[in-house]
């Protein structure tokens, strides 16, 4: 399975790290990167594809964003959207069962993009929820950009 992720990534000519069963890199636009994560568990024949939202949800917005999140996971036929309670990262999941090794580069591909759509789809929206429809800004490197 991981030669399969290898292959892919090489194909869609992105830089990533590669530890074991773990491949790390990030995918930017205009606005913001997105950090990713392939899980490739070849014991339990399990691909998981990990894109983050490049903000963090602030403690005071918690509350609001859990139900918001939830509304979204619920409209979501593939994948979830999780915001961890401690530090406030915000991602979408998709895990894929290949049973019996029954990967491809076809799979790997959509499901990656397949996150990176949702992720793309939704970031206005999320911004939106969790400041209240007003005007954001957010920094992302040495610039400002606006996210409206």
């Amino acid at each position: 399975m991981c030669n399969t992720v290898v292959s892919t990534l090489d194909e869609m000519e992105l830089h990533y790290k590669h530890e074991g069963e773990l491949f790390t890199f990030s995918v930017g636009d205009d606005y913001a990167n997105f950090p990713v994560r392939i899980i490739a568990d070849e014991e339990n024949e399990l691909l998981t594809t990990i894109g983050y939202f490049p903000v963090k949800i602030p403690k005071a917005h918690l509350d609001k964003m859990y139900k918001f999140i939830n509304d979204l996971n619920y409209k979501a036929m593939v994948g979830f959207f999780t915001i961890d309670s401690d530090d406030g990262e915000l991602s979408f999941r998709l895990a894929n069962n290949v049973d019996g090794g029954a990967i491809n580069e076809g799979i790997v591909k959509t499901c990656f993009l397949q996150v990176m759509f949702r992720l793309r789809d939704t970031y206005e929206d999320i911004m939106k929820a969790m400041y209240g429809g007003e005007q954001y800004t957010f920094t992302f490197g040495n610039e400002n950009r606006p996210c409206a």
